[in-house]
């Protein structure tokens, strides 16, 4: 099978599921994975059709993609406006979600690097779902506040994660080779210079440029070129891709007037690159060696819900926030899905030799977070008396 086929079955029988999962009231990344797994297993060898650079290609575009209109959400005028606590909650629960699955792998045998690789994507969460449950329930009040300011900012502190632990997880295998610490410190402190350099001179020169753009088509261009430049760049100058597109959407839309048209135009380019990439992380995914990694996956998921709520917890604490926000929202932060799915691709191609099993743990993990997430979700708002949508309407006067 050609390379050219497979891209344009998975393209397809991904639009098809996902308006299908949609049309059930869950996300249609959720169709996009069953997508892939179905074409999976119905054709074996189209994973092998797209080939290892094709696959690199649409995880770095897509990824690419996603993290500037993530760093699009960091206006520094709507960080500092969110709640007491929200940031220091969200890295919390990250970090501790993120350690308590590289422990799991510890603990089972794993490797160290997919540990690493595996708790970054475990610390994901879905915003558009946790959105749509709220807004589903009419729900309102210090919990889901204070969620909604959570998940704003938990998809840049993911990726922020994800970069480091990548980073880590490569240099584990020559971690034997003669290094000084002075040397790894200096290492990190270039990628993230570097990362942080490349965003902001691609931000100001794009900035720059788009005042020149002639019509609506040659926007698209010259924002998703300016996107592949700095990833690009990232990758030449040895430094995280995914920063630099990070920092790139945040230097825009810090510094440039009516940037949201920028990222608009990226709605019009991105769809079909997404739907590929999350239909290839359902391509990957092996159930033969998730039912030999059983009591791993088991392990897994008891990891995530605890760091989650162990981190959150913990962090709401230490915000005096109030009982409800500290004893709810790990529950409520469960939902996962596209930056997941996303995440999971491009660790393949980054730690090929943990590729298929990163995809046969995250993919079904994705399916019954994204199952269960949301019933959770509800539960922790009804409990929480923040739930209105059974409240009965108001007289006429």
């Amino acid at each position: 099978m050609s390379s050219i086929l497979a891209a344009g079955l998975i393209m397809l029988s991904g639009v098809a599921l996902g308006r299908v999962a949609a049309g059930l009231g869950v996300s249609s990344v959720v169709g996009y994975l069953l997508a892939g797994i179905t074409l999976g297993y119905a054709w074996p060898g189209i994973g092998s059709a797209i080939t290892p650079a094709g696959a690199a290609f649409a995880a770095e575009m897509g990824l690419a993609l996603i993290a500037f209109v993530v760093g699009g959400e960091l206006e520094a005028r709507r960080v500092r406006s969110l709640p007491r606590g929200a940031v220091s909650i969200a890295f919390a629960q990250a970090s501790l979600c993120m350690a308590a699955v590289l422990a799991a792998a510890v603990i089972t045998g794993e490797p160290p690097a997919l540990g690493l690789a595996l708790g970054a994507i475990a610390a994901a969460t879905a915003p558009s779902t946790t959105i749509m449950i709220i807004r589903r329930h009419k729900a309102d009040g210090p919990l889901t506040r204070m969620l909604l300011s959570v998940v704003a900012v938990d998809d840049a502190v993911c990726i922020m994660l994800y970069a480091v632990a990548v980073s880590v997880a490569r240099a584990l295998p020559i971690a034997g080779a003669p290094q000084s610490v002075l040397g790894v410190v200096g290492v990190f402190l270039w990628e993230l210079a570097g990362s942080v350099m490349v965003g902001v001179v691609v931000g100001i020169a794009l900035g720059y440029f788009v005042k020149y753009a002639r019509g609506g088509d040659e926007l698209v261009v010259i924002v998703v070129g300016a996107v592949l430049l700095a990833a690009g760049l990232g990758s030449r100058m040895h430094v995280s891709p995914i920063i630099s597109c990070l920092v790139l959407g945040a230097t825009l839309t810090n510094l440039v007037m009516g940037s949201r048209k920028l990222f608009a135009t990226i709605d019009r380019f991105s769809p079909p690159v997404y739907v590929l990439l999350f239909a290839l992380a359902g391509v990957g995914c092996n159930f033969r060696m998730l039912a030999a990694s059983i009591s791993f996956f088991a392990l897994y998921l008891v990891a995530r819900v605890g760091g989650k709520v162990m981190g959150s917890f913990l962090a709401a604490l230490a915000a005096q926030a109030s009982s409800a926000v500290r004893l709810r929202i790990g529950l409520s932060l469960l939902p996962q899905a596209g930056l997941a799915a996303g995440l999971t691709v491009a660790a393949g191609v980054a730690l090929p030799d943990h590729g298929s099993m990163l995809a046969s743990m995250v993919v079904p993990g994705i399916l019954l977070f994204e199952a269960v997430g949301p019933f959770l979700l509800a539960t922790c708002l009804k409990k929480a008396g923040e739930a209105h949508d059974g409240d009965p309407a108001p007289a006429e006067a």
